[in-house]
């Protein structure tokens, strides 16, 4: 089971410290994922998706979830006017969204029939956390 203690490995994308992607490995295989890329224009910049988050089927509910968003949070500290960060995910998918509330995200847009799952469409679902007081 990951813990607190346990750091994802980081890869820069893009050059630039706002901007890198976040993996979980175990006996050297990729569990985990996630990614933050900053917005590059300017009136944008205060804001940045989490996007890309994935834990294997076979390693959910392991904390690895949990450990990649820390890390990401962890790393969002010291970016210079980054107020906020938002992701998606599926209305239907309560154990994903019960992780992020427990992370202090909240629900801020919801978008009826964003996603297709032949043949029916599903409520998707924006979450967002203040970064900074």
């Amino acid at each position: 089971m990951a813990t607190g203690n346990d750091v994802p490995a980081g890869i820069p994308t893009r050059g630039e410290e706002a901007s890198f992607t976040l993996g979980v490995f175990e006996k050297h295989a990729r569990v985990g994922i996630v990614s933050l890329e900053r917005d590059r224009g300017v009136k944008l910049r205060h804001k940045t998706p989490l996007f890309r988050m994935f834990v294997t089927q076979k390693s959910a509910g392991r904390g690895f979830g949990k450990s990649l968003l820390q890390g990401a949070l962890s790393r969002t500290r010291d970016i210079d006017d980054l107020r906020y960060t938002h992701l998606t995910a599926l209305e239907q998918n309560q154990r994903v969204r019960a992780l992020y509330r427990s992370l202090g995200f909240s629900d801020f847009v919801m978008a009826p029939e964003a996603v297709r799952m032949d043949p029916n469409y599903v409520v998707e679902v924006k979450v967002m956390r203040f970064l900074k007081g």
